[in-house]
């Protein structure tokens, strides 16, 4: 056993504070180069595309739930805002983006979407505007038509929806 320590020193011990002292702080767009590497974060509201987009509900005269599907306009408003986010986070990074390149979509939500059909059909429109930046060549449909990009998607549960894109030269 060592000597005791006297009242005036302390040991170098760092304690980590309480937990309940502890504040879980909001995520915050942003965009950096990392050489390599080009990662940014946008606070996107990501839905699958394939089952109708985010349905509404409301009660029948017989008090039943019913399913409505996404009005047009509503669906349209959401994937520009998904596209100008993009645009806004990487543009000022296109002069770093090579050919061939690696994509990696990660998205943050709440609930977890099927890996396999719904989360690149959620993730469709931010892909799109992320090609878009990368090639240069802003016709519908045609921006991510090329062999030299490859996409990985990721999902992790979060509290609000935001997407995570890396582009890895």
């Amino acid at each position: 056993m060592g000597a005791p320590l006297s009242q005036n020193t302390s040991p170098s011990i760092n304690i980590a504070p309480p937990i309940e002292n502890l504040k879980e702080e909001p995520l915050k767009m942003f965009s950096e180069n990392r050489g390599n590497c080009i990662v940014a974060m946008i606070p996107a509201n990501t839905v699958s595309e394939a089952n109708g987009g985010s349905k509404k509900t409301y009660k029948d005269k017989t008090g039943k739930t019913c399913y409505k599907a996404e009005f047009w306009r509503e669906k349209s408003a959401r994937h520009k805002k998904q596209k100008g986010l993009v645009h806004l986070a990487i543009r000022k990074h296109r002069s770093a983006m090579k050919l061939p390149c690696v994509i990696t979509l990660t998205r943050y939500a709440p609930h977890k979407l099927d890996r396999h059909d719904n989360l690149p059909m959620s993730l469709k429109w931010i892909l799109d505007a992320v090609c878009e930046v990368i090639t240069g060549d802003y016709r519908p449909g045609r921006a991510d038509d090329t062999e030299e990009i490859d996409v990985k998607y990721r999902q992790i549960i979060c509290k609000e929806y935001w997407v995570k894109i890396e582009i890895t030269i």
